[in-house]
């Protein structure tokens, strides 16, 4: 049909009607030539056995950080950035399965007019806190003082860092 295709993309199908979904059948049983329908939904138990049937399915996973730190190497040398390996496993682990959010997080850092990343740039950027907050948190906690605990809570969220990303460093 001439290379020519439309794709309509229906996100969150689990969110259709009865009715709606009965409709959808009819076209996908006798769909034109020229139109590809993509369904997605992360509730595949919920769209009837009759759409099933007429679908391919694809299940998608999150990316392991070793694929992430890779692809992250990989950009790095071809858009030639300096950045330390430790600086990557950083990135990889915080983007938390997602190459699109690895690969925001590089480019953030590489648009800061330098050639090189430190792991300080990237930390402040994702909003980790510095090793000496951490350091003062768990020596508080293990000192058993509740004032010098919650005194450096305060300094990490007076600088703006994210208490999920202290969390997750500690």
């Amino acid at each position: 049909v001439d290379g020519k295709f439309k794709i309509y993309i229906i996100d969150e199908v689990h969110m259709l009607t009865t009715e709606a979904f009965n409709a959808l059948l009819k076209t996908l049983e006798e769909p034109p030539s020229h139109v590809v329908f993509i369904l997605a939904t992360t509730e595949a138990h919920k769209i009837p056995a009759t759409i099933h049937s007429r679908c391919q399915r694809y299940d998608f996973r999150k990316i392991t950080d070793t694929e992430i730190f890779a692809r992250l190497q990989y950009v790095a040398e071809n858009m030639k950035i300096q950045v330390e390996p430790e600086v990557l496993r950083i990135i990889a682990t915080h983007a938390d399965g997602g190459m699109r959010d690895a690969l925001s997080i590089l480019e953030r850092c590489s648009q800061e007019g330098t050639d090189e990343i430190e792991e300080n740039k990237v930390k402040d950027l994702i909003g980790i806190p510095k090793t000496v907050f951490i350091n003062n948190i768990v020596e508080s906690v293990v000192n058993e003082d509740v004032e010098g605990t919650l005194n450096n809570l305060q300094e990490v969220i007076e600088d703006g860092k994210d208490i999920n990303n202290l969390v997750w460093e500690i």
